[in-house]
């Protein structure tokens, strides 16, 4: 007896609209049945058997080469992460030392800064050194007198005119005396009348 089923396409529309399955099977009987002998029963045990040994063997290297493989990934793994690590390391290392650099650049930068300044600092201790050498007048040095160690540094070379600080009698503002006065004279025009 051999059973099939049938799958169309048309059910399948009717069933959605319907909302019902309907499956159809049909079955047909047959009359001729094969009959085996024991022999051929036998060849065909003893070749299922082969085959199915030979299927164990293959299962078991397949297994063992799946356990290798998981080893195998497991030492990767831990490789990777030895990696990752050194990576870490190197980034950290990498960072460290362009900071040191940059670091560097600065130091060197501030060196030839305070080097240019310190041109300039020693210019002028030069020329109060120079200054201090002056020969005055009134030296009356010998050729063996030494004049670096008695320098005198002045500390001022100019000095400002002390005007006098005179006030008007008249008015009471500085710089002019009651005969010049200004406001005096323009009083005095006013006051004075032509007739």
């Amino acid at each position: 007896m051999i059973a099939t089923w049938d799958d169309s396409d048309e059910s399948s529309s009717d069933e959605e609209s319907d909302g019902k399955v309907a499956n159809i099977a049909f079955m047909a009987m047959e009359e001729d049945e094969i009959q085996f002998s024991f022999d051929e029963l036998q060849n065909a045990y003893e070749n299922l058997f082969c085959e199915y040994e030979n299927i164990c063997l293959k299962n078991k290297s397949l297994k063992k080469n799946a356990i290798s493989m998981t080893k195998e990934i497991e030492s990767l793994k831990n490789e990777n992460s030895n990696y990752i690590n050194k990576i870490e390391n190197l980034n950290v290392s990498l960072k460290l030392s362009n900071d040191f650099k940059e670091e560097n650049e600065n130091l060197k930068l501030e060196d030839a800064l305070k080097k240019t300044f310190l041109k300039f600092s020693n210019s002028t201790d030069k020329l109060d050194n120079l200054l201090g050498l002056q020969i005055c007048v009134f030296d009356k040095a010998d050729l063996g007198y030494e004049k670096i160690k008695n320098v005198k540094h002045f500390n001022n070379f100019f000095v400002k005119k002390n005007e006098p600080k005179i006030t008007c009698n008249y008015c009471g503002r500085l710089g002019h005396i009651s005969t010049s006065c200004i406001h005096k004279y323009k009083l005095g025009f006013v006051k004075t009348r032509k007739i």
